[in-house]
């Protein structure tokens, strides 16, 4: 039988002692009914699968005792992905594929051509979350507000790449960007509207390298998941660990 999988904060692990709260609780005890004597995989956004035990369920908190750890993933670059929000909550499917890819946070954004406006966050953590324990992964992606774009283009400096997804660039591919050693990267795909010109310009201005996704115009939704992809890739995000 496949163990489950909970997250848990860092500082809820003292030695080998685990506390489990909140809404992982919740769905420990009252969907899933575990007890005492329980066997489950705990992680905590660092890279380690934790095999536990339950010891106790009381007080809306489970302790645990971890009989092994083992590492099972590394990340030497953090990827922030910034989406344009999407039409009839097809977010929820980049959200999920951004997780099963490795994507660390999305943030979601309102641009000059975008047209849906609304953007229910706890429920795009709630996606991550289960997305995150379908795939196995022991990294919890956290999804963000929305913002607007200026408050994207605000925070270009905070990286040492980001790749700006335009349609209109036909040469700049994202493996010319993608710069290996980088820590930190980002980046920004629009909504079904696409890009102003102005904002493409006020994007290259910031910072962000304007980079092609290939030679066909692609959905919204899959050029933020194609362009993780790439990304990620040309990063060696996706290679097995040697």
């Amino acid at each position: 039988m496949e163990l489950r999988r909970f997250f848990v904060n860092k500082e809820d692990i003292v030695g080998t002692e685990i506390r489990v709260r909140g809404e992982e609780f919740e769905h420990m005890t009252r969907v899933l009914r575990m007890k005492p004597g329980y066997k489950v995989i705990v992680c905590a956004d660092d890279g380690v699968e934790r095999y536990c035990v339950i010891r106790s369920v009381d007080g809306g908190e489970a302790v645990l005792d971890t009989e092994n750890e083992v590492r099972v993933d590394s990340k030497s670059v953090s990827l922030t992905l910034f989406a344009g929000l999407l039409k009839n909550a097809k977010l929820d499917l980049v959200v999920q594929k951004a997780v099963e890819l490795g994507v660390d946070v999305v943030v979601p954004f309102v641009s000059e051509n975008t047209v849906e406006k609304k953007f229910n966050a706890a429920r795009a953590c709630r996606i991550a979350l289960e997305a995150a324990k379908q795939c196995g992964s022991p990294w919890l992606s956290r999804v963000e507000d929305a913002v607007t774009f200026r408050d994207v283009l605000s925070r270009v400096k905070e990286f040492d790449t980001v790749c700006f997804a335009y349609e209109k660039e036909k040469s700049v591919t994202v493996s010319d960007a993608a710069v290996r050693g980088a820590g930190k990267v980002a980046l920004i795909v629009g909504s079904e509207g696409g890009f102003t010109p102005e904002e493409a310009e006020a994007a290259v201005r910031a910072g962000a390298r304007s980079v092609t996704l290939g030679r066909r115009v692609l959905r919204a939704e899959t050029a933020d998941i194609v362009g993780c992809a790439l990304l990620l890739n040309a990063l060696g995000e996706l290679d097995h660990e040697r």
